[in-house]
């Protein structure tokens, strides 16, 4: 990546860029603080955080221990959990596999750099944006755990604040536009019906994984 390409990056994306990391630094500060309540050593979520860069998967691992379960299950979770990260990196290969840093870049893919950078008009800008977006949750991400687990013995009903639900407000909030089109529409109630129907039978993060069922909806 080259400074010069972020600096072509549209000020709006930059911005909605910022938003966002900014909402994953508070869910951090709420995994921090449950990791407090769990009675946690600060080096699991700090280790996590840095390592796996998946909120879901990082909440189901430290519920998983916290409730006596194995780490070797836990993380059998959470890599169930991230299945969707295979889907990702063939949407995001192409423009991201003639990189030198292309094991840096498969590491800071996640929902929100993936997001970006496939929604934009470019290669040279689908590159640029999800590289800024991954790098900025890269950092704000681990300082957010960090903080809410240096405030955890503050916040002691987490949950009761509703840090939690900003993250799927802002993502909403940023694909909101594609909604608009009745093809997108349908895949989404589609995908949304299923994972909720599969709630009471799957375990956590596997209804999500379900949803992707919903793409078939209305396509030829």
């Amino acid at each position: 990546m080259k400074y010069k390409e972020f600096r072509n990056l549209p000020k709006p994306l930059v911005k909605s860029i910022a938003i966002i990391c900014v909402a994953t630094a508070l869910i951090g500060v709420s995994l921090g603080s449950l990791a407090v309540n769990y009675h946690l050593p600060i080096w699991i979520p700090l280790l996590l955080s840095s390592c796996v860069l998946a909120g879901a998967a990082e909440f189901t691992f430290i519920g998983m221990i916290a409730s006596g379960s194995s780490p070797i299950t836990a993380a059998i979770a959470g890599l169930l959990i991230n299945l969707r990260h295979l889907p990702f990196g063939l949407a995001v290969h192409h423009f991201i596999e003639n990189n030198r840093f292309k094991f840096f870049a498969t590491h800071i893919m996640n929902d929100e750099s993936v997001l970006f950078g496939l929604t934009q008009s470019s290669d040279e800008l689908k590159r640029s944006a999800y590289w800024l977006c991954g790098i900025g949750i890269l950092f704000a991400w681990p300082m957010g755990v960090l903080i809410g687990y240096l405030l955890g013995h503050h916040l002691v009903a987490t949950k009761l604040l509703g840090i939690d639900s900003i993250f799927p407000v802002v993502l909403f909030a940023l694909t909101y536009k594609a909604l608009k089109q009745k093809s997108t529409r349908k895949s989404a109630m589609s995908g949304a019906f299923i994972s909720l129907m599969t709630v009471p039978f799957l375990p956590t993060g596997i209804p999500i994984l379900m949803s992707l069922f919903g793409l078939f909806v209305g396509r030829k």
